[in-house]
């Protein structure tokens, strides 16, 4: 009967601690924008990361992929677009919206849509 007990014990303490690990991983996890993202050298923040993401190589194709599928045109007004809007984030996974959350502006409409 003491070896049951033992085993029961031990069973209750590994649930204990396997609910505490699964409570640190989801608390953590829902930080926000203190949400850690790699870089090639460091540990960035979200704005941080994003910020970089905007300088590289595919956010260059992914932003003449929507110009050319606008013509190069303002989808507000009409005008020559410089600037690519995003209608939505990908919360979790930067760089990773589809194309279709992408929309050419100008400069103008651009900072309407952000004020």
């Amino acid at each position: 009967m003491e070896v049951f007990d033992t085993f029961l014990e031990g069973i209750f303490v590994a649930s204990l601690v396997l609910f505490s690990l699964i409570l640190i991983i989801v608390v953590g996890s829902s930080s926000g924008s203190r949400r850690p993202y790699k870089s090639k050298t460091k540990w960035l923040t979200r704005k941080e990361y994003y910020r970089e993401y905007l300088k590289s190589e595919a956010w260059q194709r992914k932003r003449y992929v929507v110009f050319k599928r606008d013509n190069w045109t303002c989808q507000e007004c009409g005008a020559k677009a410089t600037e690519v809007h995003h209608l939505k984030y990908a919360k979790y996974q930067i760089g990773k919206e589809p194309i279709d959350w992408l929309v050419s502006l100008c400069s103008p409409c651009h900072r309407k849509k952000h004020n």
